[in-house]
């Protein structure tokens, strides 16, 4: 029996309204995928569970990427950034601003 049916709703019909959900999910996949999966999460510094909760949420919104979450990870990113650049501006501004003065030295 399927799970939507133990949950009071059929195959074609979305569950009742008051039907509750546990958030427990068990999922069956190829061991490569749940290689490659788990690497990934690795990579992104978050555990299997996030990452594919977060593509999961991701799929839902067509305007994200899948496994790409909009929170402060992205924004602190873009932050970074954004700051190596402006001290990069500034260095370059400096060390034009000092060989300006030597070729005006007198």
């Amino acid at each position: 029996m399927a799970l939507a049916q133990t949950r009071g709703a059929t195959a074609d019909a979305p569950p009742d309204k008051d039907a509750s959900h546990s958030g427990r999910l068990l999922l069956r996949m190829p061991p490569l995928l749940h290689a490659e999966l788990a690497r990934a999460a690795e990579h992104d510094g978050v555990s299997l569970n996030a990452f594919i909760t977060r593509a999961l949420a991701g799929s839902l919104e067509p305007d994200r990427p899948p496994g790409q979450d909009p929170g402060p990870d992205r924004g602190s990113r873009l932050l970074r950034f954004a700051v190596i650049a402006d001290l990069v501006l500034v260095a370059v501004a400096a060390i034009v601003a000092v060989a300006l003065l030597l070729v005006a030295w007198p």
